[in-house]
């Protein structure tokens, strides 16, 4: 029961999917046999109604238990009107009925928080006093915590610095720290990277489908083991080659719980 597969999917931007990347990534998804599929976030390239329906069916033929964040981008940007009086209608209806949801599996508990705003186009923040209570009191008896939200903590290059970071950084980690989250999972700035922040391991993903992809990181997505028995995270990289997802040389990690916090083995 300790043992928890997760296939961390991030930014697929639909609308901008190649198809080819989107077949070997269900294809990939069926070998590797997550326990669970999460999404943090931009499903959509402008949360327009046929992106969103192009999500849905690929999540309908995803077998595993699935939920998902919202991004900047599926928040309307050109429908003023949406964007203001409805600015997840979109996600509502065609993904879940709620922005912020938790999910159990086995010992391994993971919540997804809402970190965009229709008042923000790019920068991320979370409502700290809203979501207090249920990240301090919401876990029940679970051995490992995770946290999904779509704007990183940490980002690896220095251009990524700034706007694309999460607000409020300092007063997140001291909550996260508080509510002893072991892992926590993002997207947004399509550049995958995984290393440790504060108390807990970060897993950053890039662009799992879309042609938005950066320099030296073309699509790919994050394949997480957690043993929560022996405090175990092991995150890989998974990137497509020649229309074939595939782990990453090198990209292996494995982080171990000390009492001072998640650290990697080296």
């Amino acid at each position: 029961m300790s043992k928890v597969r997760i296939a961390h999917l991030s930014d697929p931007h639909f609308g901008t999917v190649y198809p080819q990347v989107e077949k070997a990534l269900l294809k990939d998804i069926e070998e590797i046999a997550p326990d669970l599929v999460l999404i943090s976030g931009d499903i959509t390239q402008r949360a327009r109604s046929w992106q969103f329906r192009a999500a849905n069916l690929f999540r309908q033929q995803i077998k595993q238990p699935f939920f998902a964040v919202p991004g900047n981008h599926d928040i309307p940007l050109f429908n003023v009107f949406g964007r203001l009086l409805h600015p997840y209608y979109g996600f509502h209806h065609y993904f879940q009925a709620k922005r912020e949801t938790q999910l159990r599996v086995k010992d391994v508990c993971v919540m997804g928080l809402n970190s965009t705003s229709r008042w923000r186009h790019i920068q991320g923040k979370l409502d700290l006093n809203r979501v207090r209570d249920q990240l301090l009191n919401s876990w029940g008896d679970a051995k490992t915590r995770v946290v999904m939200l779509h704007h990183p903590l940490s980002c690896r290059k220095p251009e990524d610095q700034g706007e694309n970071l999460l607000r409020g950084i300092e007063q997140t980690q001291e909550l996260f720290r508080q509510a002893k989250v072991d892992l926590v999972l993002s997207g947004h700035v399509h550049d995958p990277w995984v290393t440790t922040f504060g108390n807990s391991v970060v897993s950053t993903a890039g662009t799992c489908l879309s042609w938005r992809t950066r320099k030296d990181a073309p699509n790919s997505y994050h394949c997480i083991d957690i043993d929560s028995d022996s405090h175990r995270i092991t995150v890989e990289r998974r990137d497509v080659k020649d229309w074939v997802f595939q782990p990453v040389k090198g990209s292996r990690k494995i982080f171990a719980q000390e009492a001072s916090g998640w650290t990697e083995n080296l």
